[in-house]
């Protein structure tokens, strides 16, 4: 037992069963040894025309070109070997100044093989093509040519490293972006679970503040709108985005529940074209920032305020705002510096969404009263699945009318 520990223990891990390297069709490698074949074919000629006795161009063919193809041949074995026996060392084996000796020995006995193999095919052709003795063509082959040898055998292994390399490297470039991908949907649902009990802990608050004034009818509806509110958070399911038809029914919800306990001193205003319903939002856009409006500028103010909600397009652009007539930023005031959570929570949503291609803007508004938000995204029509097509459900989303 301990003795296997021992050799598991300095010992390098076994080569993974597979390195992302897709098979290499056989007119590939035979086009590769092509080229040598025909360089020698070349030589050849050029050789026997300088000696005086120029021969066909076939027969030149046949005797400098034939070893190459047992190289051709002997290139997935080659290629075998360089992944059973890796001649690279790993990072662990550099460390400990280790050598694979059983590798270079493997690759030595299978150069010789391959090497010899193709100096006698190349000498058996040399006798047939002209009058040479096959131990002196054999020589020249093998012996002569044995330091050329070597590096033809490197340089087979070392492009099958070159291809194992950029394989792994697209495998990892794959990963990576799957394993960038999730980040993201996780940071997202993250994200969007921080927004549910902000917005359900301040519906509460909205909803004891009728309860200890007494009114009870009120409070009942409130928590009837807070119930529907609830089963749209909890059937949105794992998408990021909804049409803006659902964003904006779920935002109409949250302030109908608002106005039970402001009444008259809320007024809100839609302004959302009807062809623009089916785009594509960010799932709670804009709950948080009709929020704000209510909380910075509305609460305090004895004759409350207007919340004004609009959506259009300016061609790939789709702009959604939500402007208030209340107090307005403070002076000085500046997003980077706002402690609040709900803008830092937007802005991260849109950049991990649509990468950079959205903006959020928060300024004094029209007139220098109020605060005026706009949220400038990317024009797309939502799923087809996810789009509200039933006229019951539109009702409820007029288009410039008042709540």
């Amino acid at each position: 037992m301990s003795l296997k520990r021992s050799v598991s223990a300095h010992s390098d891990p076994p080569p993974p069963a597979t390195d992302g390297v897709r098979p290499i069709s056989v007119w590939v490698v035979i086009a590769a040894w092509t080229v040598p074949a025909l360089l020698t074919t070349f030589e050849t000629m050029m050789f026997s025309r300088t000696e005086g006795h120029p021969i066909a161009l076939w027969r030149a063919f046949l005797g400098g070109a034939s070893g190459w193809y047992v190289w051709a041949a002997a290139t997935p074995l080659i290629a075998q070997l360089a992944r059973r026996f890796p001649l690279r060392l790993t990072l662990r084996s550099q460390l400990r100044g280790r050598i694979r000796w059983r590798s270079i020995a493997v690759h030595v006995a299978a150069f010789l093989i391959v090497d010899l193999t193709a100096s006698v095919v190349w000498a058996a052709a040399a006798t047939w093509v002209r009058p040479v003795r096959f131990v002196v063509a054999l020589g020249n082959w093998f012996i002569a040519a044995l330091p050329f040898a070597v590096l033809v055998y490197a340089a087979v292994v070392s492009i099958f490293y070159s291809i194992v390399d950029r394989a792994q490297l697209r495998v990892r470039e794959r990963d990576a972006a799957r394993l960038a991908q999730q980040l993201s949907e996780a940071q997202l649902a993250s994200l969007r679970m921080q927004l549910r009990p902000h917005f359900l802990f301040n519906s509460l608050n909205a909803i004891m503040a009728l309860v200890r004034g007494g009114e009870s009818s009120r409070a009942i509806d409130a928590l009837e709108l807070l119930g529907d509110m609830l089963r749209v958070t909890l059937r949105s399911g794992p998408s990021h985005e909804v049409p803006l038809a659902e964003e904006v029914a779920f935002t109409r919800r949250y302030l109908d529940m608002e106005q039970l306990r402001f009444g008259e001193r809320l007024r809100i205003t839609f302004d959302i074209p009807p062809d623009l319903l089916d785009a594509a939002v960010p799932l709670f856009v804009l709950q948080p920032f009709v929020e704000n409006a209510i909380k910075h500028g509305i609460l305090d103010r004895r004759r409350g305020g207007t919340i004004a909600i609009a959506a259009t397009a300016d061609g790939a652009t789709l702009r959604l705002s939500v402007c208030d007539d209340g107090v307005g930023l403070a002076p000085g005031w500046d997003d980077r510096d706002a402690g609040g959570s709900g803008l830092a929570n937007a802005r991260t949503r849109l950049l991990h969404l649509y990468d950079g291609a959205a903006t959020l803007d928060v300024e004094p508004g029209p007139g220098g009263t109020g605060v005026a938000v706009e949220i400038a995204l990317p024009y797309a029509l939502a799923r087809r699945e996810d789009r509200v097509e039933s006229p019951a459900a539109r009702e409820a989303l007029p288009a410039s009318t008042p709540a």
